[in-house]
């Protein structure tokens, strides 16, 4: 049994103390480099010690059964362990004054101090764990071994980096595997240094914290074995590329175990991952790549002459370089290794550029083809204003320098004073001003417009009427003069068309203008004419609706009627009919002249006949659609204090923008977000709209469903269900304050639920575009005349929710998606609106909709979900309507007041109604509650149909 020396790297072996008996075989040894003497244990004698060659040995403290050993030179003392009996142990360094530190321990094997904090750490295998106390024995404390396996022997200290390093290992099958871990003082964050299968049954454990070497032996490999915990700084070889060169690459320290990035030197792209192990580095990932420096020529690129690199480019790059010359597209240049190659080669010759047009500003300018890169400079087109050049480039047509036309603004006329006063003017320069003088009828400082985009911008206006009457003179009626007396304001008279027209004209004096209803239509002047043979034939003059007669000319026989139609002729008969050529046995053909000429003259009475009856029934349809245009024709009105927004923004002013928009009454600067179609950009106004009466009437025709309901009872007190009704007029209402709240409801709908999911009414897509987003409709609201006017001048109002017809699904506002729904609540007005009845067509946010088809109080559910309306869906629960009902006054805006006249059947048959409804009189299936209705109303109960869609 031998203690053995040798240098740190395992050369130079000697032959220090060698002993015979097993017993006395060396167990755990130590190195006191001060007194230049080395320690050991034997289990069958206690601590020894010699000098460094074995000489002078010498038993110092007698213990049986000692095993690891540690010294304190600076103290002068040894520890040391008695493994069997279970004790900690100490002397001086001579073996003097022995002492017990620790007694009643299991197996205690190694020990090491820690010199910094006076602290002595020990394993016991008996106990599975290692534990620590002070140099005194006390205040053991256990280390924290979750991480240890079945047995853990050596024991090792690194004061200056506060870390442990001990030795475990376990029985695995037939052999042992052990590890080397380094933990914290106490035991915790444990980490692994050496797990290796050549590693069986490590034992005790030293550490040179200089070097940064732990050292440890293996019981069964009979081994002393090292690991280097640190890599130093320096360099690494490394391949640079695909090159079979090497590039020397810097690096600095790091922990074994770990990896460091580092970069490639110059010349070189890229970084390498280094992983440090046992002392050494080895490449994990990367490569240093060669750049491209500026200046090099790339390889097999046949372009005439050699190309070169104004740039560098990195190891592996792809780049993209224009072609060269004339031609156009772009080739690919790849680096490698060092040199630069091309990867693709895309050059072609460049396109022409076809003739066809493109918007420039605002005009529409159309262009000829052009070669690639000609530029052609163009004037812009009549009605604009500016120059332009357009360049051809491979294909594509670009505009230079900035070039725009900017639009003129074309004369005509617009209103003002509410609608009272017209102001015509002339064509405007663009971004010029004008001043127009106030016309006759009105007094003020005139109008001042500017010419923006195209676009006429009032940008003040003050021309207020003077007079309401309206004063004597002429009015155009087509190509007819009309003379008019002095009429009062709101003065209805009827006229005939003056001589050489046939007709008669209504004339209403509203607000100092003269408005006309009915037409002139002129009559035929003498002259000539020809029959289908192109025989011309003299005619008289007549007038307009009625039969001209013309004698056949000499050398033909019989007479002609034409119709004089809006001034022109045209022939009475069939259109083959013409004038018989004379014969020589003129007295042989008169029976069959005869008999034609009575057949054309009783064909002409009947053709005179018909058109009598129809010129007397158009003249009394125009009084009647005369007597309704005044009724429907409204002043403007004032606004009623509102209660969305405070007065402070509610004026033009406050906005920040505003865009232009061109409407029928004229042109105006409006804030962003108001409807194109608009006349005012502040305040209230209310204007008659007679282009929509079509499309509204057309709208209420589609959407119109006699059934009959609950509420056709309970509200209009009826059981007669109209069968449809008449658009008499429609009125626009712009309600600046109204419409501010509404559109800050829908921007707030939109930034809460927007998107929001489709919800698709009979109404979508109808009227105007509105923002299919947030389910933004057209809905209906019946009313009456008077009242709608409340509404339009001020807000619906929650509060009054209920008053007619109470409230189905709670208290709130309820418009629907059918005319003939909410005329159930259209009532008959008063003055000058008797026998008319009223609608709202207002704009709604539906956004998220909540449907239910049973009743009950749904404005707690809707304003507490994700929802923004309620539909009440009565047409699934009993073949009738689907009603909207909104909760928040601002989430509808009344824009249009409907004034209407309905239509019901009459007895005998008789139907009071327009043609266009009489499609919409169909039969469907019976629905249960339209079938339980009708079966005690007025209507016939033996009809085969009691709901009309």
């Amino acid at each position: 049994m031998k203690l053995r020396s040798a240098k740190l790297d395992g050369s130079d072996i000697q032959d220090v103390i060698v002993k015979e008996l097993v017993l006395e075989a060396p167990y755990g040894v130590a190195v006191a480099s001060t007194l230049e003497k080395v320690y050991w244990t034997s289990q069958c004698c206690g601590v020894l010690r010699s000098n460094f060659d074995g000489s002078d040995q010498e038993l110092i403290a007698s213990s049986k059964y000692a095993g690891g050993i540690a010294l304190d030179e600076e103290s002068e003392a040894v520890y040391w362990t008695d493994w069997m009996q279970g004790r900690l142990l100490q002397a001086n360094m001579s073996g003097s004054e022995a002492e017990l530190l620790l007694a009643g321990l299991a197996s205690p094997v190694d020990l090491a101090i820690d010199l910094g904090f006076d602290m002595i750490y020990y394993s016991d295998i008996g106990l599975g764990r290692v534990e620590r106390a002070n140099f005194q024995g006390k205040a053991v404390q256990a280390l924290n071994m979750s991480w240890a396996k079945t047995q853990t022997y050596g024991v090792a200290i690194d004061s200056r980096a506060r870390k442990i390093y001990l030795s475990d290992y376990e029985h695995e099958g037939d052999d042992y595997v052990g590890r080397i871990v380094r933990t914290n003082l106490d035991g915790s964050e444990s980490e692994v240094i050496v797990s290796e299968p050549s590693m069986s049954m490590p034992f005790g454990v030293a550490l040179d914290s200089e070097a940064g070497i732990v050292y440890w032996t293996d019981h069964k490999a009979g081994k002393i074995l090292r690991l280097a915990l640190r890599c130093a700084n320096g360099t690494i070889a490394v391949a640079a590329g695909s090159n079979s060169s090497q590039v020397q690459v810097q690096h600095e320290a790091a922990e074994h175990g770990s990896s460091i990035i580092a970069t490639c030197p110059e010349g070189y792209n890229g970084t390498l991952v280094l992983a440090c192990n046992n002392g050494e580095f080895s490449v994990s990932s990367g490569i240093c790549g060669e750049r491209c420096p500026v200046g090099s020529v790339v390889q097999s690129l046949d372009m005439g002459q050699p190309s070169v690199l104004n740039h560098s480019m990195d190891d592996g790059e792809v780049l993209p370089v224009q072609c060269p010359g004339g031609l156009v597209g772009t080739s690919e240049l790849l680096c490698s290794a060092g040199k630069v190659w091309l990867k693709s080669d895309a050059c072609r010759e460049a396109r022409p550029c076809q003739a066809g047009s493109l918007l420039m500003g605002d005009a529409l300018v159309s262009h000829s083809s052009l070669p690639n890169g000609l530029v052609e400079a163009s004037a812009c087109p009549q009605g604009f204003q500016g120059q332009y050049s357009l360049f051809c480039k491979d294909g594509e047509i670009l505009s230079l320098h900035n070039g725009t036309c900017q639009a003129t603004c074309e004369a005509g006329s617009f209103w003002v004073d509410g609608g009272a006063v017209e102001v015509l003017h002339g064509s405007i320069i663009e971004g010029s001003s004008l001043r127009v003088v106030c016309p006759a009828g009105s007094a003020g400082d005139g109008v001042y417009l500017s010419c923006s985009g195209g676009l006429l911008n009032i940008t003040r206006q003050l021309c207020r009427r003077t007079s309401t009457d309206c004063k004597a003179g002429s009015i155009i009626e087509g190509s007819a003069s009309v003379l008019t007396e002095t009429l009062d304001d709101k003065k209805q008279i009827s006229q005939l068309c003056p001589d050489g027209y046939t007709g008669s004209l209504n004339i209403t004096c509203n607000l100092g203008v003269a408005r006309l209803t009915g037409s002139c239509h002129p009559g035929c002047a003498a002259g000539v004419a020809q029959d289908s043979l192109a025989v011309n034939l003299r005619h008289p003059a007549g007038s307009h609706g009625e039969l001209v007669f013309a004698e056949c000319p000499e050398g033909y026989t019989g007479n002609m009627a034409f119709k004089c139609q809006d001034g022109n002729l045209s022939l009475a008969c069939d259109k083959s009919c013409a004038c018989a050529v004379e014969e020589n046995h003129v007295l042989e053909e008169l029976p069959l002249v005869a008999l034609a000429a009575t057949a054309t003259a009783s064909l002409l009475l009947l053709v005179f006949g018909v058109g009598l009856f129809r010129h007397r029934l158009a003249k009394r349809r125009a009084m009647a659609e005369a007597v309704a245009a005044i009724v429907g024709d409204m002043t403007s009105v004032s606004p009623s204090p509102g209660h969305c927004l405070p007065k402070e923004v509610r004026s033009s002013s406050d906005l920040s923008s505003s865009s232009r928009a061109k409407t029928a009454e004229g042109l105006v600067d409006r804030p962003i977000g108001l409807p194109l179609y608009w006349a005012t950009t502040e305040g209230m106004e209310i204007f008659p709209d007679p282009n929509r009466i079509s499309e509204v009437q057309q709208l209420m025709t589609d959407t119109w469903r006699a059934c009959y309901t609950r509420d056709r009872r309970l509200v209009a007190g009826t059981e007669r269900v109209p069968t449809g009704c008449r658009v008499v007029n429609v009125l626009r209402v712009e309600n600046h304050r109204a419409y501010a709240c509404y559109s800050n409801y829908k921007n707030s709908v939109a930034r809460e639920h927007g998107p929001c999911k489709p919800f698709p009414t009979q109404t979508s897509n109808r009227i105007n575009l509105l923002d299919d987003s947030i389910n933004e409709r057209y809905l209906f609201h019946g009313t009456n005349p008077e009242a709608a006017h409340e509404i339009a001048r001020d807000f619906f109002h929650i509060d009054r929710a209920g008053s007619s017809a109470g409230c189905m699904f709670g208290r709130g506002i309820y418009l629907a998606e059918n005319a003939s729904k909410s005329d159930e609540y259209a009532k008959e007005g008063a003055g000058v609106y008797v026998g008319l009845c009223a609608m709202l067509l207002c704009r709604g946010v539906l956004g998220e909709v909540l449907t239910v088809s049973s009743s009950g109080d749904m404005e707690a559910e809707a304003l507490a979900g994700p929802y923004d309306c309620v539909c009440g869906d009565r047409l699934a629960a009993a073949g009738t309507y689907r009603e909207m009902v909104f909760f928040k006054e601002e989430a509808v805006y009344p824009e249009f007041i409907v004034i209407l006249r309905k239509f019901l059947n009459e007895p005998g048959g008789h139907k009071s109604f327009p043609e266009e409804f009489m499609h919409r009189v169909e039969a469907v299936p019976k629905s249960t509650e339209c079938v339980a209705s009708f079966e005690n109303s007025k209507w016939d109960s033996k009809s085969e149909f009691s709901c009309l869609q």
